[in-house]
């Protein structure tokens, strides 16, 4: 396996590998159909091509035998809503499924952790929808802790 920064040319493979695994992040309180949630994710993720490049902006892919298999996103120099303490986010992390389990995600981890260290950020976050227990055991698992809790009711 090799972790290494995105280029120009992976864009479109982790567009279409965030899309493919947005539905396993998706909250059962939002009535939305898959296709609706997916057509979303990825007009959304379109950013990530003026993002690439960025020294605050950490896109990196997992690729195995030359194939895309992982991809993570970290942004740096973001800031929290309640007290503006600068920190990183990572806003998107994608295994391929017949890939879990083979440390990819962790590996991922890693190299974000570390391209937030290097941008000198001292705090690194993350969202997680409540009902992935599957990323909530993973990240748990590498010391990550709520610390806030996001409500919603449906009217």
């Amino acid at each position: 396996m090799t972790i290494r920064p995105a280029l120009a040319e992976d864009i479109d493979g982790m567009i279409e590998l965030a899309t493919d695994m947005v539905l396993h992040s998706v909250s059962p309180f939002r009535s939305v159909p898959a296709q609706d949630v997916q057509h979303y994710r990825r007009e959304d993720l379109q950013s990530l091509r003026d993002i690439l490049g960025l020294d605050h902006s950490g896109l990196f892919v997992a690729e195995i035998d030359g194939q895309l298999v992982g991809h993570i996103i970290v942004v740096a120099h973001q800031r929290d809503s309640s007290t503006g303490t600068a920190q990183a986010w990572i806003y998107d992390v994608s295994v391929r499924a017949g890939y879990w389990g083979r440390g990819i995600g962790q590996a991922l981890m890693e190299r974000a952790e570390e391209f937030a260290r290097r941008c000198g950020m001292t705090v690194i976050g993350l969202g997680v929808t409540m009902a992935n227990f599957r990323a909530i055991e993973f990240y748990d698992q590498l010391g990550y802790q709520q610390e806030r809790v996001q409500l919603l009711k449906k009217l």
